[in-house]
């Protein structure tokens, strides 16, 4: 009985749960960071200030970075909505894609501007949620396992838009495999000049502020947290759970495409093969890091961005491995979980116990 009741914590414990795994994964990030330089490279203080300051030594790197976490945020928002429902989808890297393909294939077709702007923007939106589509309806009428229908369709997705961009809708005079450049009026205008900022991170930051109010302020937020807690209560209680099955699915799709869309209208200016670039896992790192918060996704976004560039940079200057990020992002998802991880199996077996 006292599951099937269970409330959420309040937000000022999310908040604190929150702020502890981002301080934690940041400066296990940067231990990571050290030992790894240690570890690898001969010049070992050489690599650790390049892996560590390199992506924040100019104004024109720190952009980079920033303009880097945007998509990141966008999808990792996405993704945890979803699973504040309950819905664990891992269809994120197959919406991505589809995303970048809508809207390369929209912003080349469609008039030069605004207007070739924002339909390469909904048709991002759209390819994401496409994917995702299958899912939600899926989980709605059929009950269908949401984390395998999702992956399956986003291995699906890859393979699709993988022939698409290198088969019929690539532009032969690029030496990338590429689809046709969009056209300057209708790509993302830059914040400032010489520096490669859009309005992705603004975008993406109101998107996480607008998410937070919901989910915290709002009546049918804290229904669905409560749905994602224990479906059963919310049906009895007599909350919109059909609605639940299957909106956050299509809420996470749409955001991954609008990811998507950032990437082929931004610096990119197309749609290259491989685009999305192990950006729909990356979401679920940041959104488990941020702990169910979606104000948090930010900083974890930003952290996640730091070590992709500064791996590079550490690459560049020393003899640092370049996937030397994805070891420690790994090993800092472990770390920044590993407490509710426990805290869950505790309680579990505990519940056995007493039965």
């Amino acid at each position: 009985m006292n599951e099937l009741c269970a409330l959420p914590p309040p937000p000022q414990s999310r908040a604190w749960e929150a702020l502890r795994r981002l301080a934690l994964s940041s400066g296990l990030a940067l231990v990571l960071v050290f030992m790894v330089s240690v570890l690898v490279s001969d010049e070992p203080l050489k690599a650790f200030r390049a892996f560590s300051l390199g992506p924040l030594n100019s104004a024109r790197a720190l952009a980079t970075l920033l303009e880097a976490a945007a998509p990141l945020m966008l999808s990792a928002t996405g993704a945890l909505v979803a699973f504040k429902a309950g819905h664990f989808t891992l269809g994120g890297e197959g919406q991505v894609y589809a995303g970048a393909f809508m809207a390369a294939l929209a912003g080349a077709w469609c008039p030069e501007g605004s207007f070739g702007l924002l339909a390469a923007v909904m048709a991002g939106v759209l390819g994401g949620t496409l994917v995702a589509a299958p899912a939600a309806a899926g989980k709605r009428w059929a009950g269908a396992d949401v984390l395998l229908v999702t992956f399956l369709l986003s291995q699906a997705a890859l393979h699709v838009v993988d022939w698409a961009i290198s088969g019929p809708f690539r532009d032969a005079g690029n030496n990338l495999i590429a689809m046709d450049p969009i056209p300057q009026a209708s790509l993302l205008p830059r914040l400032v000049h010489n520096l490669p900022l859009t309005p992705v991170p603004l975008v993406a930051g109101l998107v996480s502020v607008g998410v937070w109010i919901f989910l915290s302020r709002t009546r049918c937020g804290t229904m669905l947290a409560l749905y994602g807690r224990n479906s059963r209560f919310a049906a009895l209680q007599n909350f919109p759970v059909r609605s639940f099955e299957w909106a956050p699915i299509i809420f996470a799709g749409a955001m991954h495409g609008l990811a998507g869309a950032a990437l082929s209208l931004g610096s990119n200016g197309t749609a290259v093969r491989g685009i999305s670039g192990g950006l729909g896992w990356n979401a679920i790192g940041a959104a488990l890091v941020a702990g169910g918060e979606p104000l948090a996704v930010v900083p974890a976004a930003v952290l996640f961005s730091w070590l992709d560039s500064g791996a590079r940079q550490a690459a560049i200057f020393t003899e640092l491995p370049p996937d030397a990020a994805m070891i420690i992002k790994a090993l800092v998802i472990m770390a920044a979980t590993a407490k509710p991880a426990y805290t869950r199996l505790k309680a579990l077996l505990g519940g056995r116990k007493r039965t």
